[in-house]
């Protein structure tokens, strides 16, 4: 009993899992990014997810974040919380529902934000140049497919 367990996921099998795969480069990517806002603007890597998205969206509500992003809602709250305390992004009620708050920068936020920018656009171009174009547009296109066998998936297990 215990052999065939080892059989059907042997340390060479490991490589072959496209979920380990992509958890595996996920991780080694988050980990590069977070060094880098660390060393060039002092932010991590959520405070910078939040910058790009705030720049990407202007003012948003944090549930917008969550939704767009799916971001944990806990990760998001506490990044903004951190965030506002620092002076790095404003918090306004929203004017269409007095329950929700929207968030957008201050002047010293948007400022950290430009200032990490073009090294991070100079990482992604980086990461996008190790593909030809044509491998870059069908590794985008399995993403979206990925996406979809997803949403299907729990039906079927």
């Amino acid at each position: 009993m215990a052999n065939d367990r080892h059989t059907s996921y042997s340390a060479e099998a490991l490589p072959k899992l496209m979920t380990f795969r992509l958890s595996r480069l996920q991780a080694r990517a988050n980990a590069q990014a977070a060094r880098i806002l660390m060393k060039h603007a002092g932010i991590s890597l959520s405070e910078w997810r939040i910058f790009v998205i705030i720049e990407t969206n202007g003012k948003i509500a944090p549930a917008e974040i969550v939704r767009l992003t799916q971001f944990d809602k806990g990760l998001v709250s506490r990044t903004i919380k951190k965030l506002h305390e620092n002076g790095m992004v404003r918090i306004e009620n929203s004017e269409s529902d007095h329950r929700s708050h929207l968030i957008d920068f201050t002047p010293q936020g948007f400022a950290l934000f430009e200032r990490a920018r073009p090294i991070m656009r100079r990482r992604q171009k980086l990461f996008r140049d190790a593909l030809e174009p044509e491998e870059l547009e069908v590794l985008f296109r399995a993403f979206d497919k990925l996406d979809l066998a997803l949403d299907d998936m729990e039906d079927k297990l």
